[in-house]
């Protein structure tokens, strides 16, 4: 029975950093790479385009354009084997990030917040991870690695509700993984599965001077610098392929991730209760202020591919997440979960090389924001990828 690979889904994976509040999760960490035969290298692009608006109760529009930006990606695998029963990998991705404006979007008219009011937030990480596969046997293997996440510089603007308006420098940070594979190569079966630890970044960050202004107690007199601090969180992923017919695959996987304990926050240098609006100004210096509202979550994905011939493969697959309420009090939290359709196909230009193109469409749940009552409903984004890779 032929292994039918991925055949571009694995390039579209969808991101929850879109508006959902399970996290801010770009690009989901895979080791399908490193179970291809011999050496094997690949680039991929891939270009999402979100649609995130809101509303009032009454169907009038609140927003002016999308509340969340469109990103380009890129992402790279090469994988080779030093030994009969060993392999090295390394790849590199966009694991996560935030593309967050309601300044230049909102268009909310009195008594609803002023969008000078409103976060801009622009926060992005990038990973680059080393895995190593060992085979004890042609049935169970072990897989080991390490992961250099690194957050860019990163913008925070969110003028009077919290006084801040920052530019955070980007740092470093590394985390590790784990996982086991069973396969049955004559039923292309292989079931795997894979624990990421923690990663946390401490970005320091210059507060600039603010002065006195409306619902703030004191403004700063010049500029300071604290602290902004994200992290990406444990993850366990599990995925698992079988052969169901001749030239024909199913697959499944499922990623849990534990987002509740990985917020953003900042440490403003005046204390919170400053920036706040609080009467006493260094009553919680060196106190963390909680910006978003993450939750738990837990995505999942089910797909068929088939194969054509020697040169075209295709697959189809439903990804869908659940949501943590239909309201929400937090202005990081746009959507109650979502669920996507994702399509691709594989073009084999010979033996070792091969050019795969996709797309995913998915929906985000509707969510009611408790603070300005703003409806985000009908909300969408579309991301398409291109992937070329090559065996040696």
């Amino acid at each position: 029975m032929s292994l039918v690979k991925y055949a571009g889904v694995s390039l579209i994976a969808m991101s929850a950093s879109m508006g959902h509040a399970g996290g801010m999760e770009a690009t989901a960490l895979s080791a399908g790479f490193m179970f291809e035969d011999g050496s094997y290298g690949s680039a991929s692009v891939q270009s999402q385009s979100p649609s995130v608006k809101a509303k009032t109760a009454a169907g009038a529009s609140l927003t002016s354009g999308s509340l969340v930006g469109s990103v380009t990606s890129t992402n790279l695998k090469a994988k080779m084997d030093v030994l009969d029963n060993m392999s090295v990998g390394i790849t590199y991705y966009r694991q996560a990030g935030i593309k967050l404006d309601y300044q230049t979007n909102w268009s909310a008219p009195l008594p609803l917040p002023p969008k000078t009011v409103m976060p801009k937030v622009d926060l992005d990480v990038s990973a680059l991870a080393v895995l190593v596969k060992y085979d004890f046997n042609e049935n169970f293997s072990a897989l080991a690695g390490i992961k250099n996440g690194t957050a860019s510089d990163a913008t925070v603007l969110i003028p009077i509700v919290v006084a801040v308006n920052a530019t955070a420098t980007g740092k470093s940070a590394l985390s590790y993984i784990a996982g086991a594979a069973y396969e049955i190569p004559e039923l292309a079966l292989r079931a795997e599965l894979m624990y990421e630890t923690k990663a946390s970044y401490s970005l320091p960050t210059s507060f600039a001077a603010m002065g006195a202004i409306a619902g703030v107690t004191a403004g700063l007199a010049a500029a300071q610098t604290g602290t902004i601090d994200a992290s990406t969180p444990d993850y366990i992923n599990l995925y698992v392929q079988s052969g169901i017919a001749e030239d024909t695959l199913a697959y499944a996987s499922a990623r849990q991730a534990s987002w509740k304990s990985s917020q953003v926050t900042f440490t403003h240098p005046e204390g919170n209760s400053t920036a706040l609006g609080g009467a006493a100004a260094d009553a919680d210096k060196g106190t963390a202020y909680t910006l978003s509202d993450f939750a738990d979550s837990t995505s999942y994905e089910i797909g068929l591919g088939r194969k054509f011939g020697n040169t075209w493969s295709s697959s189809i697959a439903y990804n869908w997440e659940g949501g943590s309420g239909a309201t929400t009090s937090s202005l990081f939290t746009l959507s109650d979960g979502r669920q996507g359709l994702s399509v691709g196909a594989k073009y084999s230009l010979n033996d070792n090389t091969a050019i795969s193109f996709g797309g995913n469409y998915t929906d985000f749940g509707k969510v009611t924001n408790t603070v300005t009552g703003a409806v985000l409903s009908g909300n969408t984004a579309t991301t398409l990828g291109v992937n070329i890779s090559h065996s040696f």
